[in-house]
């Protein structure tokens, strides 16, 4: 019963916005009357997807195994958490989540203040958008479909997925994703109204920064998962699905600073708008890559290349019809305006083609395997050597330029001031890092070197900044955030150059010594959970007097029959002892297991949240003006 009735809501507000986009155009024709019925037609499409959403989560609470999605992805034996988090751990669900949040920032904009042209131009264009994906859904991937007869069990989530972090980090990936479409649809909205002015972007500062933030907790949530789940010791692999996540947050955080031009002076206006279009396609394709099929990833919905071609012609319909749009509407203003090197807009525009020219290199290496394969059948991956080999030389300069923007003025060239800042703080950071260096290096490397420079001179300029600041309250969000960024950087290069990894065949007595490290098995335990066996190997770590013990595991679970490693990681400020087993080699009288020994890695944690921190505090600020 409840499977019809979410199905049911999935029509009505299929049926509704068809409405709403016909009352729109009609309010449009008639100078932008009728807000109360396009209120109350936007209202009750959020409400019904509101509706569709929870009756789906009850299907999987209830183990309704008629529901294909819940015998797909559930199981009776599964903690109530992981029975929750099944509804959008799947393709279908995730997709009624996709389509609810782009509902929510509808229902939410509406309350904005806001003018009427504006209003319904904006309310128009999600509309659009929201029609397109309820099509897809109930055409191609509808979470209600039903089963007969029913089963008595489902096949189970996906071990991998069954973690704490597994159930809060998708909804803030999508509320970013997604969170960007209210920003594009404003964008057009501006654009064909010929309102793309000061006071648009002082209302877009709020819709650009609440979803980066969102998405930049996403992406640190999933980080964190990677280091502590998969066994692999690392944060970031490059994995076209992390990309995909990457490849929005760039262009937003270049927007964030465009728009802060546009407000700040009146310039950049085309610039903005077209970063308001890319960012939104740029999550539509992680969207595409996810959902297509076309990746191999442990966390991608590879299940149907039908859905994937549905998603990539919306992509490419939704560019062409956006920079049609672009092209014709675009503001007749100046793209920049009178040149003057040493000013703050201007150190804003080269970043923002530093922060294009990253994406575009982490577009050309997800994008290229997949093109490649599909022309001439060969197979390619692109890993960490292509992108830190291109990327690093051009960080440095982007952290330099990072440094000094926010230092200058808004009004007037001051080359004076930016000498005596310059002569501050580069003989600060060069003291610090080669004190670094000397200290915990045994050798040189230009690229340590660099990058320890850069991202302590990013440092010490924020906290001279911080500490010149007469009205922090105004400037606290970026200072918090860049702050995080230049400890962010520091940290991975010292983590890059210091980590060091042990692999070992080892069986319960033995004792090895490798490096500086010993390592002592000293005994194996076994544990039964609800829908799991747990094996525990007990390990003993002797670093220079320090001991460490350590108890990374096997779990075997029942539905589906699957192993999982589960390292153990003991941490402090400084470093991280790192644990885990080799699944295919635990049948053996031996089994591998490895160690990584990885330092500073609370402080990219730390980092992380930093960043994410000074979004949401500048979410807030902006909410309360």
């Amino acid at each position: 019963m409840a499977g019809y009735i979410g199905n049911l809501a999935l029509f009505l507000s299929l049926i509704f916005n068809c409405f709403l986009i016909y009352s729109l155009i009609n309010g449009i024709r008639n100078n932008f009357k009728n807000s109360k019925t396009i209120n109350f037609f936007n209202n009750s499409i959020f409400f019904l997807l509101l509706i569709s959403f929870l009756t789906l989560i009850y299907c999987f609470i209830v183990s309704d195994f008629s529901n294909v999605a819940v015998y797909q992805n559930s199981h009776t034996t599964k903690p109530l958490i992981y029975k929750i988090s099944g509804a959008w751990g799947n393709h279908e669900g995730s997709m009624v989540l996709f389509i609810l949040i782009l509902s929510l920032f509808s229902f939410v904009f509406v309350r904005t203040k806001v003018s009427e042209k504006l209003k319904f131009y904006t309310v128009f264009f999600q509309a659009i958008l929201i029609l397109i994906f309820l099509l897809f859904l109930i055409l191609t991937s509808n979470p209600f479909d039903q089963m007969d007869p029913t089963p008595s069990q489902g096949l189970g989530l996906n071990p991998i997925l069954q973690d704490p972090l597994l159930a809060i980090h998708p909804p803030f990936l999508y509320f970013g994703y997604v969170g960007f479409s209210l920003v594009f649809s404003f964008a057009l909205a501006g654009l064909v109204t010929n309102n793309f002015d000061q006071s648009w972007s002082k209302i877009a500062n709020f819709w650009i920064i609440l979803p980066w933030s969102l998405l930049t907790i996403g992406i640190g949530l999933g980080s964190f998962w990677a280091y502590y789940e998969l066994g692999w010791g690392g944060y970031w692999f490059w994995d076209p699905v992390e990309n995909a996540s990457l490849m929005p947050w760039l262009a937003a955080t270049a927007l964030i600073h465009s728009n802060i031009v546009t407000f700040k002076k009146d310039k950049l206006h085309s610039w903005t708008a077209l970063l308001s279009i890319f960012t939104f396609v740029m999550s539509l394709l992680g969207t595409f890559l996810v959902r297509s099929g076309v990746l191999n990833s442990v966390h991608a919905f590879a299940n149907d290349p039908y859905r994937g071609v549905y998603i990539l012609s919306t992509i490419l319909l939704i560019t062409f019809f956006s920079l049609t749009i672009f092209i014709i509407k675009s503001p007749k203003k100046s793209f920049y305006g009178k040149y003057s090197f040493y000013q703050r807009d201007n150190f804003i525009l080269i970043n923002n083609c530093f922060l294009l020219f990253f994406l575009s290199v982490v577009l050309v290496g997800t994008v290229y395997p997949i093109i490649l394969d599909a022309i001439t059948g060969k197979s390619i991956s692109v890993g960490p050597i292509y992108y830190h080999t291109i990327l690093a030389p051009f960080l440095f300069v982007f952290l330099f330029f990072m440094s000094h923007g926010p230092l200058l003025s808004w009004n007037k060239e001051d080359k004076f001031l930016q000498i005596k800042n310059f002569k501050i703080f580069f003989p600060i950071s060069v003291v610090i890092s080669l004190i670094i260096i000397f200290w915990f290096f045994n050798y040189k490397d230009i690229i340590l070197i660099l990058g320890l420079l850069f991202s302590v001179y990013l440092i010490v300029s924020v906290i001279f900044d911080w500490i010149s600041q007469k009205k922090l309250s105004l400037n606290f969000g970026r200072l918090v955030s860049h702050l995080g960024f230049g400890i962010l950087i520091f940290s991975i290069f010292i983590n890059a150059y210091l980590s060091k990894e042990i692999n070992a065949a080892m069986k319960v007595g033995d004792e090895i010594k490798i490096q500086e490290f010993i390592i002592k098995f000293k005994s194996i335990n076994k544990i039964n959970k609800e829908n799991y066996e747990e094996v525990f190997g007990n390990f003993l770590v002797t670093n220079k007097q320090k001991q460490v013990e350590l108890t990374p595991s096997i779990r075997k679970y029942n539905q589906p029959i699957q192993f999982t490693s589960e390292t153990s990681i003991k941490t402090n400020f400084i470093v991280d002892y790192y644990f885990a087993i080799n699944l295919s080699e635990f049948e053996k009288d031996k089994i591998m297991v490895r160690f990584y020994y990885k330092p500073f890695m609370f402080w990219i944690w730390l980092s992380i949240l930093l960043i994410a921190f000074g979004g949401v505090y500048q979410t807030f600020r902006l909410k309360n003006e």
